[in-house]
């Protein structure tokens, strides 16, 4: 997925509005990611006794 975004980011690097686009594409879906592992992270430990 990430190989045709980077792949699609370079065929848009003459029009910077594309450019821009799959860029922030890309920096939504690391957030995704980012945010989920931290959610699992908080909750394995947060235990209350």
């Amino acid at each position: 997925m990430y190989i045709s975004m980077l792949r699609l980011l370079m065929d848009a690097s003459g029009s910077p509005v594309l450019f821009i686009g799959v860029l922030l594409l890309i920096m939504a879906s690391w957030t995704l990611i980012v945010s989920a592992i931290a959610d699992i992270a908080i909750r394995l430990f947060d235990r209350h006794p």
